[in-house]
Order: C-alpha cells, then structure tokens, then sequence
C-alpha cells in the first residue's frame, strides 16, 4: 500500500518525528520543485510530500538525521534544489576534473592514509581517505562516483514496460530484488493481482539471489581476514548457485526472471530437480560454514572488529543485514510482507554486537532461512501451475513506491508514469546507498589493515550508488 501527505516543509521535522516510531525511514527524492520523504511501517510506504516555491531552498534534514545526507546531496546534484544548513555541501557526483577535498581530521600526531580509487582487486572505483593517530583510525572519509552513469535522467521519457531489462541490470547483485520492485510498482499502478503460484516463483528467485550474494560476502569477508582456503571454498560453493541460477532463468545473475506481470516464460520449470539440487548444495554450505566458524583464528580476527552500535546505525538509517547485526528489526519481508510472504512463516534474524562477527553470522543464519523458504515455496510450486505473465497493456498514469527486501536490506523504487505510460521520474535507491555512509563511522578506532575486513563486513556495491 501506497499513501502520500502533504506537508508544508515548516511542518515536516515535526511530522518526520511523529512518523518514524515503529516506520522504517527511506530517504527522500525530488521530483522538479516537490520533494518527498519516504517512510515503511506494517501498512505500506507513506511519502510525505513537500512542494517547494520557486527559490525555496530545503531546510536539510540531516543535521538531525544523517541518514538523509547522501538524499538531500543528490536533490541538490540532479534535481538542483537549495539546500540550507546542510551538514555536507560537496558535490555528491563529482567529475575527474573536479573532485572535491576529503575530509580529513586535524592535529598533532594525525597521518593521513588514502587508499583507491583504483584498487588491487577488480572492483570498481572509490577513494577512502583515513585520518589516523598511529595505525588507529580516526576518521574515514569515502568518495564515490567516479563510474556515475546518470540513469535515472535517461530514464526520463521511456516506455515503462519497455525499460524493465534496463532496471533489472542496474546491478548484478540485486538485479532479482530491483525487478520485483519495479513490477510491483506497475503492476500497483495497473490493480493487478497475480497468481499464487507466480508469487512463490518470485519468492524463489528472491531467495536464491539472496545465497549467491551472502556466500560471496562471507567469502570476501574471510579473504578479509586472510583466510584464503574459506575464500575458495565460498566461491565454488556460490558458482554451483550460478550454474543453478542460469538453469532455472537462463541467466547466472538472474536477469529478467521476474517481469511486470509475472516470472518469465520457461522459469523455474522443473521445481523438484532445483529442490533435489538446492538440497546437495545446502548441506555443502554447511560443512563449509561450521568449517569457517570453528577456525579460532579467523574468529579472532571478527571479533570486536568495526563495530556499530545500534543507535549509530539508527542515525544513519542502516537496512538489512547491516543493520540487524546492530540489534534493528528492519527485515521487509517481515515488516511489510508482500508476495508469498505474506503465507508464509517468517521471522528474521538479529544479533546485537554489531561487529565484523555479528554481520558474518548474520549470513549464516540468513543462508539456512533461505533454503528453508526455497524448500517450501518449491514444494508449493509443485502443485501450482505457473502461467504467463499477465498482459499489461497501458499502466495508468500515477505516483508510487515499493519496497523489497534484496540480500543487502531495503530495496526502494519510486515511480512516476504519465498518461502515455512513459516514465516521468524513476528513482531507485539500494541498500548499499544507504548503508555506505556507515561503512566510514565503522572504521573508527580500528587499525588501518582491519579496514579490507571491516569495509567487506558490509560488502556494499558501487555501481548501486553511481547509478
């Protein structure tokens, strides 16, 4: 469910506060002069709407809140709104002839160490500027985009059921999170509701997705901690998901398994083979993660290790597993459940440390939940018959925003249609947007070479962020 309120920008900070109990906060996007803040509880999405005269600037919201920095920077970057008060006023996207100053602590004894933005690993580009007193970190400060491809622009003026394939390859790691997203923000627009057994198939493909990107993390995480045997082994363990994933969908990464109006034709079409596959490899994942949990020195290495106390990752709106090591209930599917969720039993896991430990087990626990949804909706699709997808011919005109939970927490995707069913907004924001500027506060107090195990506890995605 979709609510908007319209509240003067005078009235928001006190609307704002009153809505945030028991309301997951998303973050805010502006549409030419009309800013809306977005907000997830148990009933829905709720946007406060704020229409800004001409000349009006935004009062910044993340003094208060910092979770709404990386928002409002980017309101200022592409939609050109003022901002006032602004804690953060650099460029959010920056050219390579123009990139901004780190900011960097001051005084005696301060070094600074800078790593990026190209790095040894193939990964994408994004410098990290440390401030340290010794080998102590005391400040970190993370600059993004220099891969920005300006998406959401491009976006503007295309056919909505036509640009599906676009959206699904914003990123590969979320690709099946972000499709769900976005047919549900069309299908929301159209009232169509979908088949049982096409719910189950999306819950499926989510879950399976949501594997593949925790065995990849726990594999970074112990290359982290110098732990090159687990590395291996979670890789190979994550290829036979893959080799499943391409069997299934006809794509290693899942592109376009899930379309506006259902999964794609020819998807998940022998579910008691997957099932009988998904059973082998579950119980090689767990001789793997028993093997990686009992080895002493790599937990040593875990253990205490950049960690994130609860009221710091509410401050900075952290999602997913990032933010339920830290002890926050934030799990969409329990939430807010939609699709298949919503009939099944579903409870999701927490811990309370908040350190480098705390999010690797987290995975773990997420790992075996995952199988044990995946056996049970494949049971179900079993005996339920899975059509084509529906035919959409026109989504209506409209303003909505839907949320999923991919493997890295909150996925959110704003979408605005005109009455020629041609997109007039598309705004998408990930989890790892979110999560990145607590990625620099968790670095505070470790030592410099904890910073590769520390930054892979969270694992976040560039290309998210330089959409």
């Amino acid at each position: 469910m979709y609510r908007e309120r319209t509240v003067p920008l005078s009235e928001l900070p006190a609307a704002l506060d009153e809505a945030m109990h028991g309301a997951l906060p998303l973050g805010c996007y502006a549409t030419n002069r009309t800013v809306r803040t977005l907000l997830l509880s148990n009933v829905g999405v709720l946007a406060l709407r704020t229409p800004l005269s001409v000349g009006e600037a935004w009062e910044s919201l993340a003094s208060r809140y910092p979770l709404f920095a990386y928002h409002e920077r980017e309101m200022r970057a592409l939609q050109g709104i003022e901002l006032r008060s602004s804690p953060d006023l650099r460029p959010l996207y920056f050219r390579a002839d123009a990139i901004p100053e780190a900011i960097i602590a001051e005084g005696k004894g301060v070094s600074v160490v800078v790593v990026g933005p190209v790095h040894a690993g193939i990964i994408e580009p994004g410098r990290f500027t440390m401030s340290t007193g010794g080998e102590s970190v005391v400040h970190l400060d993370a600059q993004l985009s220099y891969s920005h491809r300006a998406l959401e622009p491009w976006f503007e003026g295309r056919d909505a059921l036509a640009l599906a394939p676009q959206v699904a390859r914003i990123c590969g790691n979320c690709s099946v999170a972000r499709s769900w997203a976005y047919a549900r923000a069309i299908e929301g627009l159209a009232g169509i509701e979908l088949d049982e057994g096409t719910e189950y198939a999306r819950l499926i493909l989510a879950e399976m997705e949501r594997v593949h990107v925790h065995l990849f993390d726990l594999g970074n995480i112990a290359a982290g901690a110098g732990y090159g045997k687990a590395t291996t082994a979670a890789l190979g363990l994550r290829e036979r998901i893959n080799q499943l994933n391409h069997a299934v969908s006809g794509h290693r990464l899942l592109f376009d398994s899930i379309v506006p109006g259902g999964v794609r034709a020819g998807t998940l079409s022998d579910p008691a083979s997957t099932r009988a596959i998904l059973r082998e490899i579950r119980d090689d994942i767990v001789r793997f993660t028993d093997a990686f949990f009992a080895r002493r020195s790599v937990l040593r290495r875990l253990d205490g290790a950049g960690i994130v106390e609860e009221s710091l990752a509410r401050r900075f709106g952290a999602v997913g597993p990032s933010a339920r090591a830290s002890g926050i209930a934030c799990d969409v599917r329990a939430l807010a459940p939609y699709g298949a969720y919503r009939g099944v039993a579903f409870s999701e896991e927490r811990a309370s440390a908040g350190d480098v430990y705390a999010r690797s087990d987290l995975r773990r626990r997420e790992i075996e939940r995952s199988f044990d949804l995946l056996d049970r909706a494949l049971r179900e699709l079993d005996i339920a018959a899975l059509p084509m997808p529906a035919e959409i011919a026109a989504p209506p005109a409209g303003v909505i925003t839907t949320v999923v939970e991919g493997a890295r927490g909150a996925e959110s995707l704003s979408l605005s249609l005109g009455s020629d069913g041609r997109v007039e907004r598309l705004h998408v924001i990930s989890a790892a947007y979110r999560n990145w500027p607590l990625v620099t506060r968790a670095m505070e107090g470790n030592i410099v070479p904890d910073f590769p195990l520390v930054n892979k506890s969270f694992n976040l995605c560039y290309s998210c962020v330089d959409r």
